[in-house]
């Protein structure tokens, strides 16, 4: 937890180093990156294409491994973990919105909310829950509507939902805005700091000025070749 707060870490990055193989030589990613994220907080990520924030998203949100260093996430260790393990943790502990978004377009909105609750089979009060977050975005009137019919913000609020319906402790977006109008760009910053509220730490890679320039945003981390600027920790 960091000094002199008393909000819970929700994830917590130690010296974490990733070396990729490039075909012709072993790369550096991240360089010795180390934050903590906590409840309630809004953090976004900045930098050069290339400097390492999508690698950055996948370390802290389980995905990758690091070739060194540490994650924690609610204080549980992840980086050493089995592949299988780490992916029940993920399941648990981290919601994803990527950048492609990746819905299933042929299901409707209710549906591809409820597709993390699969595996563990999906009760009523998954569904419930479903539809208190399609309520809760705006999106009721299509609920029922297959998603490859909706419009960009739409289906940003639909991947939204989904990334929310197993309750995270931590979301991770990836260019949440970067293909939005303003008004949605700033309806989606808006939506991300009340979900930091409800007591989630939110993790944002982006270019996107509208979004890092939002009110609601309570630290940006610079990325620059692997590394954070510490001025800005």
């Amino acid at each position: 937890m960091a000094s002199g707060s008393h909000r819970e870490a929700s994830a917590s990055v130690r010296n974490v180093v990733k070396r990729i193989w490039d075909g012709r030589e072993r790369r550096i990613i991240l360089a010795d990156v180390s934050f903590e994220l906590e409840r309630g907080e809004l953090v976004v990520v900045r930098g050069p294409s290339g400097s390492g924030k999508t690698t950055l998203l996948a370390v802290v949100g389980a995905m990758l491994s690091p070739s060194s260093g540490e994650v924690l996430l609610d204080g549980e260790p992840t980086s050493r973990l089995r592949e299988a393990h780490r992916a029940e943790v993920r399941r648990r502990k981290v919601g994803f919105v990527f950048q492609d978004i990746q819905l299933v377009d042929g299901l409707t909105s209710l549906d591809n909310i409820l597709l993390p609750r699969v595996p563990d089979g999906v009760r009523p009060e998954d569904t419930k829950r479903a539809k208190e977050l399609l309520e809760r975005f705006g999106l009721l009137d299509v609920s029922d509507v297959p998603t490859k019919g909706l419009s960009g913000g739409e289906r940003q609020r639909v991947a939204l939902a989904r990334a929310l319906i197993n309750d995270p402790p931590l979301l991770v977006l990836d260019e949440p805005t970067a293909h939005l109008d303003d008004a949605r760009a700033l309806s989606i910053a808006k939506q991300l700091a009340e979900v930091a509220m409800d007591g989630r730490a939110v993790l944002v890679a982006t270019h996107d000025p509208r979004l890092a320039r939002s009110s609601g945003v309570t630290r940006i981390l610079e990325l620059v070749a692997g590394k954070l600027d510490p001025m800005l920790l």
